[in-house]
């Protein structure tokens, strides 16, 4: 069998390499006399007034980060620490840092030329292993010699240390910190004014001298430094210890007792021993010699750390205090553990979104949760990126070969889950229709034989449904979701599970759109199997924030009903409109919101490009009443545009052919071109009135509106795709294209009577008419008015001949009426081309 208990941590110390987590006794050493120069400028005025030397022997010093000329200069964000304290960078001495001498008085041991040297005295004398020295070199590189003086007369020297010029020069324990140039007694453009000099210079250097074990008992009082060569000028600012003691630290042993708050600690005694100080953090960084301990003057080789936090990875020191002279050890080698997880209360829900994703050879779980499965059992179960309901990720179980035994998700134990009042909600798929999920609960979380099943199992289709299952009474604490297999290789993948009270007013599911227009649709739902007494609450919207209890619905974002449907009204045309409903079981008592929102537009999909650089650069037609003539020297941002309510517009009546025109603006494409016939907000397949064959860049086809198609207006959509010769997705998300919807108008028909059948004193011929309209009989005509479909006056003629000259009037559908001089009138309809 193997379990992956997530939720639970072995009683086991890590151990880590001695260079990471073995606490050095890194001790500053304050120099108490011996610097020569101040060689850091700072605080308010002149830098010739914060110091007087430079590093490097031209006029540079450092600046610290309190330096301005005036009150009124503004602050730097870099520059040397104002409290002198350095904190190495250098990778192999995590904690080493340096204290600096006073940033207003002297701070360097300078010595310029060849043979200088110094004395460093300390405050305090210390025995060390090593001894670590913050130096750099100004205008060069140079070398020194050390000179380490103990108390008992005896010194230890370190030769040929060579010391970089301040830029750009390796084992540096601090950068970028800046420089700044102190007039002359000429001043010029550029005194006085601090650099951060790329932020990677200048550079302070660390040196490591180690000390002869001979010599790591002794009392260190000072350090001598000579020049012995080099173009640079050494400046030597500071020295620490990584402190000699002769104080052993403990060795740690296994961590044991661990609760969701506490854990035991123990560890084995060194000689010499008087007492124990233990440090914890959540932090892996190595303490200090200096920090507090948690636990200070521990008298026994154990303690228990408490006042922890569930489900969290802690880390712990032990260090011995001895009454020899040195006193203190160095902190052990770090222990570290991870406290166990507290009982769940509800409501709690995991969605897996915030773990690592695992593998078949990698089985995971979230924090809390585990990964359980039978012995000898070849499958697997991880989170995965694929097949969510909500991105980004999802759980995912499978077999494999085997076909007997359990694998199983288990849940955080949970208070109170088998009382009879909880529920458990959840998304699930399976990799195939008809694969099975069983939903039960554990009795012992690492037993899979301990598994009851609740209800029946779950069949499962391929698509991502939500289910509700009521958890009986019973005494488990656990839930598990568990593989139903049946065959091999059966895939199930699970997302969004929320464990929760089982409400008194239970919410409706399924919710879904229906007749869906540019300004309406309707919503139907499931009610649950408890009918809420006063109906239901729908409240919709154009932003996909759901709803929530607080929400404050009125006639402009909700309806209600007392069935399980209702429709919406006045809604925004071509918007994205996003649906919750509720129970109302009474006044005071409603149900959650459904989770499962539905969504619907109410207008055409919206097709989208992301680069536009194919486009259609022509779309023109001829042939039908009104002809249209679209060009564009770019295409539209995002690769769509709406022109349905432009003048490009082509009419025609049903039955009768168009001719089309399509040119694609950069390299070939493919076009297709929809009609949306029966108004019915989409695109069908048969709706695709003309297409291309292969790329082109041009190319010519026709559009024929079926036969009794009513008139009207009906929304025609052209694509172009660069990356599709035959077109076929009117609503794609294309890498680079373009579509525009325009307007199709179908012109209502000429009857056969109304074309020729002879009018009282009127015949209007030909029929249709290019520029010139032909009446049969002028004999008593006063006038002629002629109006649009729209019901427009366009033109009066008074006193009219036989040709009505009409050029001027744009091509369409128009009511010619003669007016007799005995008051009578006659109208016929003419179609001018």
């Amino acid at each position: 069998m193997i379990i992956n208990l997530f939720s639970r941590v072995l009683p086991v110390i890590t151990l880590f390499p001695a260079s990471v987590l073995m606490a050095q006794n890194y001790q500053t050493m304050p120099v108490a006399s011996g610097y020569t120069a101040d060689v850091i400028a700072n605080g308010i005025g002149s830098s010739v007034v914060s110091t007087n030397n430079d590093v490097d022997g031209v006029s540079y010093a450092f600046v610290a980060k309190d330096f301005q000329l005036t009150s009124t200069s503004p602050a730097i964000t870099y520059g040397i620490p104002v409290d002198g304290v350095i904190n190495s960078v250098m990778t192999a001495t995590p904690g080493l840092n340096f204290q600096l001498g006073n940033l207003s008085a002297n701070n360097s041991l300078r010595l310029a030329a060849i043979n200088d040297s110094g004395t460093l005295t300390f405050t305090a004398a210390k025995a060390a292993i090593k001894l670590y020295m913050l130096a750099v070199s100004g205008s060069g590189t140079s070398t020194v010699s050390v000179a380490v003086n103990f108390t008992d007369g005896t010194s230890q020297t370190f030769s040929n240390i060579s010391l970089a010029d301040w830029y750009n020069g390796p084992n540096f324990a601090i950068q970028g910190i800046g420089r700044i140039k102190k007039p002359g007694v000429t001043p010029a453009s550029g005194d006085d004014v601090p650099s951060p000099e790329g932020g990677t210079n200048p550079r302070l250097y660390q040196a490591e001298l180690a000390i002869d074990a001979a010599n790591q008992a002794k009392q260190i009082q000072s350090i001598t430094v000579t020049k012995t060569g080099g173009s640079g000028i050494p400046n030597i600012f500071a020295f620490s210890a990584d402190a000699y003691s002769d104080c052993a630290p403990p060795v740690l042993q296994a961590v044991s007792g661990i609760t969701a708050n506490s854990a035991f600690v123990s560890w084995t005694a060194p000689a010499s021993a008087v007492s124990y100080d233990v440090y914890h953090s959540t932090s892996g960084t190595v303490p200090a010699s200096t920090v507090t301990p948690t636990y200070p003057g521990i008298a026994g080789t154990n303690t228990t750390i408490d006042g922890l936090t569930p489900n969290t990875t802690y880390y712990y020191w032990v260090r011995t205090n001895c009454n020899s002279a040195t006193g203190q050890s160095a902190w052990s080698f770090a222990g570290t553990f991870k406290t166990a997880c507290s009982t769940f209360s509800v409501p709690y829900t995991e969605n897996f979104d915030t773990t690592s994703t695992g593998s078949s050879t990698n089985s995971n779980a979230p924090s809390c949760w585990s990964y359980l499965e039978s012995s000898s059992f070849t499958g697997y179960g991880y989170v995965t990126t694929s097949n969510n309901y909500s991105a980004p990720n999802a759980y995912y179980l499978n077999n494999s070969t085997t076909t007997t035994g359990s694998q199983m998700l288990v849940s955080p134990p949970t208070v109170n889950l088998s009382d009879g009042t909880k529920r458990v909600r959840f998304y699930a798929k399976g990799g195939t229709n008809g694969n099975t999920l069983l939903v039960g609960t554990l009795s012992n979380p690492a037993d899979p034989a301990s598994f009851t099943q609740i209800g029946s199992p779950v069949t499962l289709t391929t698509t991502h449904t939500q289910y509700t299952i009521n958890i009986p009474v019973g005494t488990d604490l656990q839930l598990a979701f568990k593989n139903g297999m049946g065959g091999t290789s059966r895939s199930i993948y699970i997302d969004n599970i929320t464990v929760q009270q089982i409400p008194s007013c239970i919410e409706p599911t399924a919710v879904t759109p229906s007749n869906v227009t540019m300004n309406s649709a309707t919503i139907d739902w499931t009610a649950p199997a408890s009918a809420p007494a006063n109906g239901y609450e729908v409240y919709y919207s154009t932003n996909n924030t759901a709803p929530t209890a607080t929400t404050v619905l009125d006639a402009t974002n909700s309806v209600t009903s007392a069935t399980t449907s209702a429709p919406l009204n006045s809604l925004a045309s071509d918007s994205n409109y996003y649906v919750w409903v509720r129970s109302v079981c009474s006044a005071t008592d409603k149900s959650i919101w459904s989770e499962a929102v539905a969504t619907f537009r109410t207008g055409y999909c919206v097709p989208t490009s992301t680069n536009q650089n194919s486009w259609i650069s022509a779309f023109t037609s001829t042939g039908a009443i009104t002809d249209m003539a679209y060009t564009s020297a770019s295409g539209a941002a995002g690769g769509y545009q709406n022109l349905t309510t432009s003048s490009n517009k082509i009419t025609n009546t049903a039955g009768t052919s168009t001719s089309i025109s399509l040119t694609a603006g950069g390299p070939t494409c493919g076009f297709g071109v929809w009609i949306d016939w029966n108004n019915n907000l989409t695109f069908e397949a048969s709706e695709r009135m003309f297409v291309t064959s292969n790329y082109t860049t041009t190319i010519s086809g026709s559009i024929t509106p079926p036969a009794g198609t009513p008139a009207g207006n009906y929304r025609m959509r052209v694509l172009a795709d660069y990356n599709s010769s035959v077109p076929s997705n009117p609503c794609a998300a294309m890498t680079r294209g373009e579509a525009i919807d325009f307007i199709f108008e179908v012109a209502a028909s000429l009857a056969t009577s109304e074309v020729n059948a002879k009018k009282k004193g009127a015949d209007l011929y030909p029929n249709p008419f290019k520029d010139v309209l032909h009446i049969g009989n002028t004999k008593d005509m006063k006038s002629v008015t002629i109006t649009d479909v729209a019901g427009r006056v366009v033109k009066v003629i008074d006193y009219p001949e036989k040709e009505l000259y009409l050029g001027d009037l744009n091509a369409g559908l128009y009511l010619v009426t003669v007016h007799f001089k005995d008051g009578s009138q006659s109208t016929g309809k003419a179609i001018k081309k």
